[in-house]
């Protein structure tokens, strides 16, 4: 089987569960043509599990290793991440942390961030447990002055002919690389990075840093570099 459709099938298993997993339980989730294409065994190992896959599908995905055990993840941004963890209704337990890839500290530092940003509301209770929510899609997001909105308002560029490029790229697959989109619209790049950042920032799409080795240096350079100097590879539109 391809390495490509082994990387297409992991992470249509990941994304069902949250954008994450611990690698032993990937294998579960596999069929039996898929593990026999990059050699798993009942008997191996996390670490073992996670070299054969990083193996088959290198750059694909991300490993975090936390405690006893080693996590794998979907390539996006650690704020991106918890971002799509969060309910605009429903508070976050905070117990769930221990469950997630992050030690407590790590997702601390990536909560407060979210805030000072504005992306998340934390609120307390009067015993004093905090509740994390996602910001509303309604409410006024950092971005840069002028660019979206004047994209916008010109009617030359618009979401909607974004998602028609995106649509018409995406043959089925769960993520469309950025280059393609930018290369299939040819619009200014300080026009395009503005739409991709805000439609980012209204959740509207997951930006992914993607598989650079897969890519020539024209395409690594058509990707887009957020403001965390992090390059983002592929997107995935929320439905």
């Amino acid at each position: 089987m391809p390495e490509k459709n082994i990387a297409d099938s992991i992470q249509r298993i990941l994304e069902k569960n949250k954008g994450f997993m611990t690698v032993t339980k990937v294998p579960e989730h596999m069929t039996a043509d898929e593990k026999r294409a990059i050699g798993i065994r009942k008997s191996d190992s996390g670490k073992i599990i996670s070299r054969k896959i990083e193996n088959s599908a290198e750059g694909s995905f991300i490993f975090r290793n936390k405690g006893r055990s080693i996590y794998i993840l979907v390539p996006c941004e650690p704020s991106e991440f918890v971002l799509g963890l969060l309910s605009e209704k429903k508070a976050f337990d905070v117990k769930s942390v221990n469950s997630l890839p992050f030690t407590r500290s790590e997702f601390v530092e990536i909560i407060n961030g979210l805030a000072d940003e504005g992306r998340v509301i934390i609120k307390l209770t009067e015993d004093f447990t905090p509740k994390i929510y996602r910001a509303s899609r309604e409410r006024k997001l950092a971005e840069t002055p002028g660019v979206a909105h004047s994209a916008n308002d010109t009617g030359e560029y618009t979401q909607e002919k974004f998602k028609a490029a995106f649509d018409s790229l995406d043959h089925g697959r769960i993520f469309v690389r950025i280059c393609d989109i930018r290369r299939k619209l040819g619009w200014p790049r300080d026009v395009f990075d503005g739409m991709i950042r805000d439609l980012r920032n209204r959740r509207v799409i997951q930006l992914h840093t993607g598989d650079a080795s897969l890519m020539t240096e024209d395409e690594i350079a058509d990707c887009y570099i957020d403001e965390n100097n992090f390059r983002m590879g592929s997107v995935t539109w929320h439905d």
